[in-house]
């Protein structure tokens, strides 16, 4: 599923003109289901045939919810070029525990490059991680430059046994360069 999105950016040239530039975001939805406890992976895939030149990436985690997040690793993988992004990777660990911080989800997490919020601050701070935007831990702009054609994976890691949760949809938005 995709949809066409348009934000209006309005400069001002020298002789008083206003010229709107909108650049176009594509948005694609992906599934959810549970997530294996302990191991194993949720991996689900969104296939894009639309090729553009990707400028902008920002995925989204609906309705994610699980115990302890030092127990995740979330990552997005662009499957044609083998690019992978994290976007956490075990909250926590090893500076405060070897189990990483106990904080739990349950909300709506935005990763991309604007935000100046640190996830893994939040986690620190919070027994409920708050829904918002947050930075990855590692840069989305990896991705700028790259076609969006292909295979897309969202791909999250229980890596200890003992909580559980799931994750309701997933949202790749994709700006045009």
């Amino acid at each position: 599923m995709s949809e066409s999105i348009f934000n209006a950016v309005t400069t001002i040239s020298r002789d008083e003109k206003v010229t709107t530039v909108a650049p176009e975001y594509s948005i694609f939805v992906g599934g959810g289901g549970n997530i294996p406890d302990g191991n194993g992976s949720f991996q689900d895939d969104i296939v894009i045939e639309e090729n553009f030149c990707i400028s902008e990436v920002k995925v989204t985690l609906q309705d994610f919810v699980h115990t302890w997040v030092g127990d995740l690793v979330v990552r997005l993988r662009h499957l044609e070029t083998n690019t992978v992004v994290d976007l956490f990777r075990r909250p926590g660990q090893p500076k405060f525990s070897s189990s990483g911080y106990c904080s739990d989800l349950n909300g709506d997490y935005s990763f991309n490059n604007y935000s100046d919020q640190n996830f893994e601050v939040a986690a620190a701070e919070h027994e409920l991680i708050p829904s918002g935007n947050y930075a990855s831990v590692q840069s989305l702009s990896t991705l700028g430059g790259m076609p969006s054609t292909g295979t897309w994976r969202l791909i999250i890691n229980d890596c200890s046994a003992g909580d559980s949760g799931s994750l309701g949809s997933w949202k790749l938005e994709l700006s045009r360069n």
